[in-house]
Order: structure tokens, then sequence, then C-alpha cells
């Protein structure tokens, strides 16, 4: 199956010269040309184009937008079209002013060959693709390096608040198991196992809430450590399910 032909802007004011180089790029290498023939009518193809273009071709001496106005038009609008630029004999400041403002090369107009033009094609959409893999890793290893540090972050502030909360938990349980001592003498028998019942499932509700918050430090500092084993993770759930199972006293 042959690959999916590059889609190629031409832009010059030049119809004789645009047209002869078109019908060759079409016909001697198949590649999808589409024809302009001023800088504003380019731009406006690069703004409503839905598939875009693989490569343009632009001239850089053109009425009313010149191609250093296109690319600067270009760059406004966040377009990143790899762009070659034709240049006249002696534009060399010209091209690098391009290059500057993001064209890929550069060719001179009065040296056109229909082969290094292709060659040259081909070339700036391979760097285009590279360039953009490139800018796709680099994001997702500023992307990995932030999510490590928002991590070690999160474990920092769990591992402060785990013990926190279960010492906390066990001064709240203590305190009532010693208030309720001390209430017990003076109540008739009845009330003390209704007390007492309150107490025990106070209690249990305590060591449900301790098994959750020891299971998520746990479970954390698996999936923290990159390497999270089945069965640690299946021993949390059941401490937990069996906490909670529990039966009242």
């Amino acid at each position: 199956m042959d690959p999916t032909p590059l889609r190629v802007l031409l832009v010059d004011d030049d119809e004789s010269f645009v047209n002869v180089i078109a019908d060759g790029l079409r016909e001697e290498f198949t590649f999808e040309i589409t024809v302009c023939y001023s800088g504003r009518e380019a731009v406006n193809l690069l703004l409503q184009s839905k598939q875009g273009f693989d490569v343009m071709i632009l001239d850089f001496m053109m009425p009313e937008m010149s191609g250093i106005e296109v690319l600067q038009r270009m760059h406004e609008e966040k377009n990143e079209t790899p762009t070659i630029m034709l240049t006249a004999a002696g534009s060399e400041t010209i091209a690098v002013e391009a290059m500057k403002l993001g064209a890929y090369d550069y060719a001179r107009k009065e040296l056109t060959d229909l082969h290094h033009l292709a060659n040259l094609i081909r070339a700036t959409h391979e760097r285009h693709l590279f360039r953009v893999a490139k800018v796709f890793e680099e994001e997702a290893q500023r992307e990995i390096v932030l999510n490590r540090e928002a991590t070690d972050k999160v474990r920092d502030v769990i591992n402060a608040i785990t013990p926190t909360l279960n010492a906390a938990l066990g001064t709240i349980a203590a305190d009532m198991e010693m208030k309720v001592e001390g209430l017990m003498a003076g109540l008739p028998p009845e009330k003390r196992k209704e007390l007492w019942d309150i107490m025990n499932d106070f209690q249990r509700q305590v060591g449900v809430m301790e098994t959750g918050i020891r299971g998520l430090l746990s479970l954390y500092q698996l999936v923290y450590a990159r390497h999270p084993q089945a069965i640690e993770i299946d021993r949390i759930k059941q401490a937990f399910e069996e906490q909670i199972r529990i039966p009242k006293q």
C-alpha cells in the first residue's frame, strides 16, 4: 500500500513558476499540491484548513504580504507548519531571518530543481516529525518529574497524618473506657449493660478506622514503590474486611 502523499502548500505570486513547479511535484513525486498566489491567501488557508499541510514552500518576495510577514503571522497564531523559504540570489540575510521565525530551510528560487526541491520537502517533513516527537518526549519527561514531586509531597503528608490520627483515636478510646468505668458504679445493672454495649460498639468503630488508615498508608506505599504485589494488596483488603465483620460484644 502506497504511503499517504505529503500535503504541500506552494505560495508564490509568479503564477507561471507556481504552475510548473506544482505540476512537476504532482506528476513526478506524487505530492498533493495546493497552490496560492499571495501571502494573505496562504495565511487564510493555513488558518482554515482542517487537515493542514505537511510542508509549505513560501516565496519571500510577494506584494501586500511578504514571506517574512506570513511567518510572523504564523508565529502569532502558533501555526507550526514546517516551511521552506524561496529566496533570490544575495538574500542570505532574509533566509537567516526566516529561519529565526521558524522556517526549516530555504532554497534559491532561480536555482530551483524539482529533484532537489522534492528531497528538501521530504527532509523538512522528517525533521518536523522528529521535532514533534522530541517535544512530546520532553513533555512526557516533565510530566513524570512533576508527578513524582507531587507523589513525594503526598507521601510525606500521609506519613505525617497517619500516626497522628491513630494516636488521636487511641486516646479517645482510652478516655472513653476510663469514663465508662467511672459511670458504671452509679448505674443500675440494666443501664450498665446498655452503656457497655455502647462502649464496645465505639471501640469496634475506632478499630475499623485505625485498620482503614493503616491499610490506606500501606496501599499507598505499595503503589509509590512502583511494584505493587497482588498478595499484599489482598492482605490489606482482607484485614479491613475482617475488622468490619467483627461482631458486637
